[in-house]
This record gives C-alpha cells, sequence and structure tokens, in this order.
C-alpha cells in the first residue's frame, strides 16, 4: 500500500503544471501581498514555536502571553550566551525560512510572533499608515487603552504596540519614542522625551508629555519615518 499523499507533494505537483509564465505571475502576486507575507510569517513562527516549547515538555497553545514573552526572551538569552561560547558572531540558527531559507534565529522568531500577529478584532476607530515606502503597511488604532510607539528591544523587554524597527534603519526612532491616547473620541499623540523628537504636520514639535489632539490626515514625524493619521 503507498503512503497518502502530503499537502506539500500536492502543492507541488499542482505547480508543476503550471507554465514558466503562470509561475511568474503566482510568484509576483505571493511577492505583492505583504498581508500574505506577514501571515505566513507568522504561521512559521508559531510552527516553530510549537515545536520548540514541546522539546521542553511545554505546550505553546496553553501558555499565556506572558509566559510566551518570557520563553522567547529566556530563549534568546541562551542562545547569546551559547553563541558567546563558542565564539560565533551571530545566533545559532533554528530553522530555515520557508520563504528566503535563511536561517532564523530566535530573535527572528520573537519578531515574527509579536510583530506580525493580525490586529485585533477591535473595533478599528483610525489608523497609522507608514508613508515613504512602497507598501501601503498600516497600524490599526482602537478607542481603547494607549498605545505606545517606538523599537521592539526584547533584550530589555521593550515590545512597542507600534513597532518601527522594519522602517528605521538608521535607528533614528526611541525605544519608547511617542504614544497615541484617546479620549472619548478624539486622538491624542505626544513625545515620550525621544532623542529625535516628533512633529506633527512638519512644523509642530512637540513637547515631552504634552498630548497633542490628531485630526483625520495629520502627518506625523517620528524620528525619521513619516506615519499619516487617519480617522
Amino acid at each position: 500500500m503507498s503512503d497518502p499523499i502530503t499537502v506539500d507533494q500536492q502543492l507541488r505537483e499542482w505547480l508543476n503544471q503550471l507554465t514558466p509564465e503562470h509561475k511568474l505571475i503566482l510568484f509576483d502576486i505571493l511577492c505583492e501581498d505583504t498581508r500574505m507575507l506577514k501571515s505566513v510569517r507568522h504561521e512559521h513562527a508559531l510552527h516553530e514555536l510549537r515545536k520548540l516549547t514541546s522539546e521542553r515538555k511545554l505546550n505553546w497553545d496553553e501558555m499565556t502571553e506572558p509566559e510566551r514573552e518570557t520563553f522567547l526572551d529566556t530563549l534568546i538569552r541562551e542562545n547569546e550566551l551559547y553563541s558567546t561560547q563558542i565564539g560565533q558572531s551571530q545566533f545559532t540558527r533554528i530553522s530555515d525560512c520557508k520563504l528566503c531559507g535563511r536561517g532564523i534565529s530566535p530573535t527572528d522568531l520573537y519578531k515574527q510572533y509579536f510583530g506580525e500577529r493580525p490586529p485585533s478584532i477591535e473595533t478599528v476607530a483610525a489608523r497609522l499608515v507608514v508613508l515613504d515606502i512602497e507598501s501601503d503597511f498600516q497600524f490599526p488604532l482602537t478607542c481603547t487603552g494607549d498605545v505606545t510607539i517606538g523599537r521592539i528591544d526584547p533584550h530589555r523587554g521593550i515590545r512597542p504596540d507600534v513597532d518601527l524597527s522594519t522602517y528605521d534603519p538608521a535607528a533614528r526612532i526611541s525605544r519608547r519614542h511617542a504614544r497615541i491616547s484617546v479620549r472619548g473620541s478624539q486622538f491624542f499623540v505626544e513625545d515620550l522625551g525621544s532623542a529625535n523628537g516628533t512633529a506633527v504636520n512638519g512644523s509642530k514639535k512637540l513637547k515631552p508629555m504634552e498630548p497633542f489632539p490628531l485630526a483625520n490626515g495629520d502627518v506625523i514625524k517620528i524620528g525619521d519615518t513619516t506615519l499619516k493619521f487617519i480617522a
């Protein structure tokens, strides 16, 4: 009796039936769909994290979110220590990325899981749109709770709600740079004492810890990164 055909084998068989031109079209569609790519990265991170926790007699799906963060923080520290002891300059590889084939480190898994999670099912009242990039990437804002903006730093336990690390290659954004808050239906932005400041509409540079009311279409400069507020 032959072994059952796996989903991977079925997909490969289907791909082999496509003409080279159609394969290129499919590849272009996948590469252009940022949301799909993020979903794939998130699912890959989940797969690896479930496997890693299982190896340590834990169950990822039964862990609370703080427990998951602690697990990943510990994994990163352990891997840093191991890399230092054996004289490596980079993290040891955990697995290969299904998209690019590059080795994945614990830090990569951290960013994939906490950075690629789908938006909350809460009603989105406004959005922050990242400007000056080819893709139209957005961060949803709800009417509940404050939203911190900055750069992720798992070693120091800093995890902003809006992580702009990807859009800040020069590291001009502070780890805790700014905050979006809401009172009633009015959104406010305030600088948290950042090194490079926060400005609104190009001319209004915010004083630290002073909330500034936002209007639809306002452009917020966070370091060298530009966001547009859409309400």
